[in-house]
């Protein structure tokens, strides 16, 4: 029997270590997490108050940081910033956010509604969802890339000049953002949207659209140390895919050089494709009615383009705003 209690002791020893290295490892983690969820509460308090390289000021209203063990976590009862810079202000309702520890630059948040978004620009918008949800990934310089998807989506765009209103519904909506190589790159996707002007739906069926786009030496604008730099007038770009369908084979696609000049006019040469050339000229027809005698021009010409085929392949002309086919002129393109 004497000669089975050292084993046994042994083995007990082992425990008891074992159990004590658990404990501390425990303990040290704790320790560190809590001093790195300081440190991020720090920063972000700082950026927040407007400490950081864009100068935005923002409010997360009464902020509580958790998440331990395996996250951190933010949330916010009231979230909203003030971009004196951009001249873009905007308030929105609570906000929940939230890392891995193991990879904190990739963060995960949700953000509800109602938004209102106001700029100096001459616009307000007013922004409502049921369900909205986002991911980014943040390095040394700024977002690396950016995805947003929203359900139930109601906006209201308003003028502060004349006035006039633009409400868009869509029951999903979903848009992409990154830095390529100091470009931007920038992709969305509206499925089904109803618009309306001053409160009378325009009379086309519920459209669907995706644009597939990038600006050239524009991503700065997702680095907050040169963002402020980054300037709307003399813009480079690519409209690399753009397409609209209205359903039951109307499909129109877009893409193309453009660029913004200093005076906020664009110029461009895009190349259009239409399916359904006379289904479009009779569904524009019905929703623009006073425009019927452009709309007939515009479509037998893209129609002799095809030796009278009803699918169609042009090129659009965009000259310091002014839009053209041809020789047809298809309105001016106001500055931006």
């Amino acid at each position: 029997m004497a000669m089975s209690t050292a084993p046994e002791s042994t083995i007990s020893r082992k425990v008891v270590r074992l159990g004590v290295l658990i404990v501390l490892v425990i303990a040290v983690y704790s320790v560190g997490w809590y001093f790195a969820a300081e440190f991020l509460k720090k920063r972000i308090l700082t950026f927040f108050g407007g400490g950081n390289p864009a100068g935005v000021t923002a409010t997360c209203e009464d902020a509580t940081l958790g998440g331990y063990p395996f996250r951190f976590r933010l949330n916010c009862t009231r979230l909203a910033f003030d971009d004196h810079f951009q001249g873009v202000a905007a308030s929105f309702g609570s906000m929940r956010a939230a890392a891995q520890i193991y990879n904190p630059g990739h963060v995960v948040w949700e953000l509800d509604g109602p938004a209102e978004i106001r700029s100096a620009l001459g616009f307000n918008t007013a922004i409502d969802w049921t369900n909205m949800q986002s991911s980014f990934r943040i390095g040394l310089s700024g977002l690396s890339r950016s995805s947003l998807m929203m359900e139930g989506l109601n906006a209201t765009v308003t003028s502060t000049v004349s006035n006039m209103q633009v409400q868009m519904t869509a029951p999903s909506a979903q848009s992409h953002v990154r830095q390529n190589e100091g470009n931007l790159d920038y992709a969305t996707l509206v499925r089904d949207m109803s618009v309306s002007i001053g409160g009378t739906q325009i009379a086309l069926p519920p459209i669907s659209a995706s644009l597939d786009a990038t600006f050239a030496d524009k991503g700065g604008l997702l680095d907050p140390r040169v963002a402020q730099e980054q300037k709307l007038y003399g813009t480079r770009g690519e409209v690399r895919r753009m397409v609209v369908d209205m359903g039951e084979g109307r499909v129109l696609t877009l893409s193309g050089p453009f660029e913004v000049g200093e005076d906020g006019l664009i110029s461009g040469r895009i190349k259009l494709q239409v399916e359904q050339v006379r289904a479009w000229r009779d569904a524009m027809k019905t929703a623009y009615p006073e425009q019927a005698s452009m709309i007939d021009n515009v479509a037998n010409v893209l129609r002799a383009l095809a030796f009278g085929r009803d699918d169609s392949e042009a090129e659009i002309t965009i000259q310091n705003g002014v839009a053209s086919l041809g020789f047809i002129p298809l309105g001016q393109i106001p500055p931006l």
